[in-house]
């Protein structure tokens, strides 16, 4: 089954992510009755609810408060009691990421909390624990990505393109840039670290390194030109020693700055740095983008594995709470939740199980019902209960593909967000990894004319196929060029063709020969979607793009679509889809789901569309579609589940 290409879990990609789509993530919860008379009901019992955090920080002068910032419609989330029960605050930052949190004490009353939120539209304020916000005056209108503080009480923010700025002491609209004649001035700033008297400053930045000051921010030296630097952490005790993730690789500097050198100890195999930590009593703690967390208790000269209990996805932010006791409790702002732990990282609990959503990411309709794949793992419709029930398999990392054996339904494969291909014999029941690596699959197929053949996209690695039922892999990217992502993928059923939808078009290989880059009109679109049926004279693609949908009638070398003079695919001209899929009994009926515009029905094969009229799922991402068994019920995967009763 084919499936958009899922975003890579690095910190770096999603600020870039959210700045470039920057959705709206309203949830309507009231079945709905479109215009064409389906009839919808929104269906999610059973499925555990995760929410993609950004950040978290705990309240100094009460550490059973806490603050959460989340890619979410309510972006901030607030705890009164450590956790056990949380809040959304909407205000102002209602539909805008919260990149990073900071609380220190009001200049007015040392008893009170100030709460700082760097955004994406600037820095907010609050005076009351987040129920009400402000915007800060005296900086530049752009997104913040960092904040910091020191013992003083001046505030640093890092912004997009602008460097860094300080607050002038006591003058809370006065502004000070950092960053002199350095290229920091302009650069995208992703993470600061400050110590507590102010003269040490380091900041991560968006393809220009890292930067340190020795001089309170005078002046600057600048490492590692070109590189994404998305985190930066100093050592309390000893300001000058600082480490700085460059993707996959840790670097320390011992010497303010001046010079760097990798910590090779750390074990990144294809994983990157995603977040840094270090505490005052000299832990250093390292998260991934793959939900693995390691620890060194000797500035990074050997490591600890912990992470138990974290999920699949990124470890996007860390922070340390002081509890009573003088114990500390870590938290872990990941791509699929909040967690906590009380033993130094070694083990985590899901402190936010209720907030929010399913994280729907790809649907298998087969013989045996309607398969679902999760952030979470992989579940099995119930209609007889009308709930969704988890199979009894543990994967490593969530769900981002599935396919099913054409003529053996009970042969299933499962592509993971991060830890390869799993296949499964019994319908579900069990399963056992398959020996590819440990990447991300967002999309596979099976070769429906000799079923042991299978492709699949590598997140970031383009294709690999198999002839053996994926025993082996092979890479099979001879042809590609400079395509940069693979997006979408499928196998034509009656034809010697394989194809893939790129971010610069179509590409399609016949049999063994090098992939080939066909129909140079879709060169500045990316095809999202794929769908190759039989016909009557051999077969037909359906290309979902950004630009609208488009057939081919002959095998990929051409396409006719809305913008053209045949007129063909009315109703879906410049909008992105996402989905597609066809009636079992009748390919002549199609199905376009939409980034933003809802749910789209052609009963001509293609030529005309009509929106179906859920008005929830305008404002979603269709991420799949798929039948149930009898082929009478639609389900529909977005940020939330829909099922769909057509008139």
């Amino acid at each position: 089954m084919k499936s958009r290409a899922t975003p890579s879990s690095g910190f770096i990609a999603l600020c870039y992510l959210i700045l470039l789509f920057a959705t709206a993530c309203h949830q309507t919860e009231a079945a709905e009755v479109s215009p064409a008379a389906w009839q919808w009901q929104r269906v999610e019992q059973g499925l555990p609810r995760r929410s993609i955090f950004l950040t978290v920080t705990a309240d100094p002068a009460d550490p059973r408060r806490l603050w959460a910032g989340q890619y979410a419609a309510e972006s901030l989330a607030v705890s009164h009691n450590g956790g056990q029960s949380w809040t959304s605050l909407p205000a102002r930052l209602a539909n805008n990421p919260i990149f990073d949190l900071l609380a220190g004490p009001h200049p007015a009353d040392p008893a009170k909390t100030r709460l700082w939120a760097a955004t994406r539209d600037g820095l907010l304020l609050s005076d009351d624990a987040g129920a009400s916000w402000q915007p800060v005056p005296g900086l530049p209108e752009a997104t913040i990505f960092a904040l910091a503080s020191d013992a003083a009480g001046r505030l640093y923010a890092g912004l997009d393109d602008h460097g860094v700025y300080v607050q002038l002491e006591g003058q809370a609209k006065a502004w000070q840039p950092l960053g002199g004649e350095s290229s920091l001035a302009e650069a995208a700033v992703l993470a600061l670290a400050v110590s507590g008297d102010g003269q040490h400053l380091y900041a991560g930045t968006s393809g220009q390194g890292v930067f340190a000051s020795r001089d309170y921010g005078q002046s600057w030296l600048g490492s590692y030109a070109g590189k994404y630097s998305s985190n930066v952490a100093l050592n309390p005790p000893s300001p000058q020693v600082a480490v700085a993730g460059l993707r996959d690789q840790l670097v320390r500097t011992q010497d303010g700055g001046q010079t760097w050198a990798e910590v090779s100890s750390l074990p990144l195999p294809s994983d990157e740095v995603a977040s840094i930590i270090w505490l005052a009593d000299g832990g250093l703690g390292v998260g991934t983008s793959q939900g693995r967390l390691y620890r060194s208790l000797d500035g990074g000269e050997s490591w600890v594995k912990g992470g138990l209990g974290l999920p699949s996805g990124g470890v996007l932010g860390l922070a340390a709470n002081r509890l009573p006791g003088d114990s500390t409790q870590l938290l872990a702002a990941t791509w699929n939740g909040l967690y906590a732990s009380l033993d130094d990282g070694q083990s985590w609990t899901n402190l936010a199980p209720e907030l929010g959503d399913p994280q729907p990411r790809v649907l298998l309709g087969g013989q045996d019902g309607v398969l679902l794949g999760t952030s979470a793992g992989l579940f099995r419709w119930q209609p007889d209960q009308q709930q969704w029930l988890a199979l009894p398999f543990e994967f490593p990392s969530g769900i981002g593909s599935l396919a099913a054996h054409p003529t053996e339904p009970q042969i299933l494969y499962a592509g993971t967000t991060s830890d390869g291909v799993f296949r499964s014999d019994d319908g579900g029941e069990s399963w056992r990894q398959l020996p590819s690596r440990s990447f991300g699959v967002p999309a596979l197929a099976i070769d429906p004319k000799r079923p042991d053949q299978l492709f699949l996209l590598a997140a970031w690695e383009r294709v690999y196929e198999s002839r053996n039922g994926g025993e082996t892999w092979a890479a099979r990217w001879d042809g590609l060029g400079d395509v940069l992502e693979t997006v979408s993928l499928a196998v034509d059923p009656v034809e010697p063709f394989v194809y893939i939808g790129t971010e610069a078009g179509l590409f399609r290989r016949e049999g063994s020969q090098p992939w080939e880059w066909v129909v140079p009109k879709l060169s500045e679109v990316s095809v999202l979607a794929l769908l190759s049926l039989p016909a009557e004279n051999g077969s037909v693609l359906y290309l979902g793009t950004t630009r609208g949908v488009y057939r081919s009638l002959d095998n990929g070398l051409s396409v006719q679509g809305a913008d053209d003079d045949s007129r063909w695919g009315s109703g879906l001209a410049g909008i992105s889809v996402t989905a597609l899929l066809a009636e079992a009994e009748n390919k002549q009926k199609l199905y376009a789901g939409t980034a933003y515009q809802g749910l789209f029905q052609s009963e001509d094969g293609g030529q005309q569309w009509r929106p179906v009229g859920l008005a929830a799922l305008s404002d979603q991402v269709i991420e799949s579609l798929a039948w149930d068994s009898a082929g009478n019920l639609l389900v529909v995967a977005t940020d939330s589940i829909w099922l769909g009763i057509a008139p």
